[in-house]
């Protein structure tokens, strides 16, 4: 690993270990360091349509936090190299990643409030889909981006109404 690497390594981890201490509202930023209980075992079935879910919309929300997860990853490297070009393509990930996670949460339980919130990260979906589509033909990281929120846009569209 030269020290270009090195820095571009060390300065995305600071970045989400900073995004990580934010999200949990400042004060627990040392939790993040200890040991993690292993996850739960899945529902009966594995699926999120046992519990009254939509799970076509919680699988496309849960492509869009993979897929913009490596977007945003992408851009951090672009940034510590000095290109910020990048930059409202990942606002709009970062934007349209938080949303993401709240969709997820609501298409597996069912919530009475999945249309709506549905007509919400369609917005939030559009908009990283716009900013996504500029850089598409250069990135790969863009382009799945982009493929992740027009199928997410589809699935949001049918529930919605």
């Amino acid at each position: 690993m030269n020290r270009r690497d090195a820095l571009i390594t060390t300065g995305s981890m600071l970045v989400s270990a900073s995004l990580g201490a934010l999200a949990c509202g400042g004060n627990n930023a040392v939790a993040q360091n200890t040991p993690k209980a292993p996850p739960a075992p899945p529902p009966a079935g594995g699926h999120a349509h046992h519990h009254g879910g939509d799970p076509a919309l919680f699988d496309a929300a849960q492509a869009c936090l993979a897929k913009g997860e490596a977007c945003i990853a992408h851009c951090l490297a672009m940034f510590a190299s000095g290109d910020v070009s990048m930059g409202g393509c990942a606002k709009a990930v970062h934007e349209m990643h938080g949303v993401m996670q709240s969709l997820a949460t609501a298409a597996a339980s069912g919530s009475k409030h999945l249309p709506a919130l549905a007509k919400v990260a369609m917005e939030f979906c559009k908009d990283c889909e716009a900013e996504c589509k500029k850089h598409a033909d250069k990135h790969a990281a863009c382009k799945e981006c982009l493929d992740a929120c027009t199928r997410t846009i589809a699935a949001c569209q049918k529930v919605a109404g």
